[in-house]
């Protein structure tokens, strides 16, 4: 039997990800890092005209900026991801003493598929030989946001255990591939063409296979195949959804976590329940996630306009005792303030 290769299925999903009406735009001419930091310093000034006030940046200025985004962790890089209000921002210290400290924005939490959010694929883009690894490495399929990468996506062809992807990105991590502008990543996707999964970034010897998630649809159906998987998951807004509003910082295991799928379904459910006033419930089973699911259901609750409060209602000390801790550990990179308990006799 003869298999396709893998550079097949890179055109492929591409040709998807930027057909119709799609927000994804293909950019065959950004297969480096300088050239990914280029177009990264070119969206950074077009949404910042006002705060440059005619002064671009200078090369001193822009390895300011760089400093600032080769994160030590992925985690590290998902709270700078939370931002001031929803936007994440650098600090520019202008190299013209009269200028000042500027701090400009780039990546808007909220602003799907708007005018400041731009959203470009990539494929085979070359690491610096600098390395001197005993070979090349080229990343199959990255996913820019507003010029940052902000999901990996590794191909094999069927010929191969989707795992394989999985090793691969180990591999990659554990030889520091992914630093510099690629430390901003918050997710990886692995497929071997019929089986895709995603998991949040970590690094290589946190990487564990267990949390691979598929993903499923809201009537609990498994989308496996990479076609169906990325019109389900890559495409605009979900992608950005995906890393932006469906992630979730533990501060106590200093993990970035994504949600799962029924866990967003539901959260979903509950927005569109809300705004209709109406009133229902949701049943998940034991391990799978509730309290997580419950945290992100109240806080995005409070994106409504009429609600600026939401209770939590539970009927044991100790589980009383194990959700504000972990209400606590989640809101500490967040925008919302966690009130004390109150116990109350019924």
């Amino acid at each position: 039997m003869k298999y396709r290769s893998e550079e097949s299925f890179e055109i492929q999903l591409i040709e998807q990800l930027t057909q119709g009406d799609s927000q994804w735009s293909f950019r065959k001419d950004l297969n480096n890092e300088q050239k990914l930091w280029d177009n990264f310093f070119e969206k950074l000034e077009q949404n910042n005209v006002p705060e440059l006030d005619g002064h671009p940046l200078t090369s001193q200025e822009k390895q300011q900026i760089k400093n600032q985004l080769n994160f030590t962790s992925y985690y590290s890089a998902a709270q700078w991801l939370v931002g001031e209000n929803g936007i994440a921002k650098v600090e520019v210290r202008r190299e013209d003493a009269s200028l000042g400290t500027i701090r400009l924005s780039v990546i808007w939490r909220d602003n799907i598929a708007g005018g400041k959010s731009s959203y470009e694929v990539v494929r085979q883009v070359q690491r610096d030989k600098k390395m001197r690894l005993d070979r090349d490495r080229r990343f199959d399929v990255t996913l820019l946001i507003n010029g940052l990468p902000m999901i990996q996506i590794e191909l094999k062809n069927r010929q191969h255990a989707f795992m394989d992807a999985f090793r691969q990105i180990k591999k990659y991590d554990r030889e520091g591939m992914f630093r510099g502008i690629f430390s901003s990543l918050q997710m990886f996707v692995v497929s071997n063409i019929t089986e895709t999964k995603y998991i949040a970034a970590a690094r290589e010897d946190k990487l564990n296979e267990t949390f691979l998630t598929k993903w499923v649809d809201e009537n609990n159906t498994p989308i496996v195949d990479l076609t169906s998987f990325a019109r389900e998951v890559l495409s605009i807004p979900r992608a950005h959804q995906m890393v932006m509003q469906y992630s979730v910082l533990d501060n106590e295991r200093k993990a970035l976590i994504l949600m799962r799928p029924y866990q967003i379904h539901a959260i979903e459910a509950v927005q569109e329940a809300s705004k209709k006033g109406q009133s229902g419930h949701i049943w998940h089973t034991t391990g799978s996630g509730k309290t997580l699911t419950s945290y992100k259901v109240a806080r995005n609750l409070l994106t409504i306009p009429s609600i600026d409060k939401t209770v939590f209602v539970v009927d044991r000390r100790d589980l009383d005792q194990q959700t504000t801790s972990s209400f606590m550990s989640y809101a500490a990179n967040d925008v919302i303030d966690i009130d004390e308990t109150v116990v109350c006799q019924i």
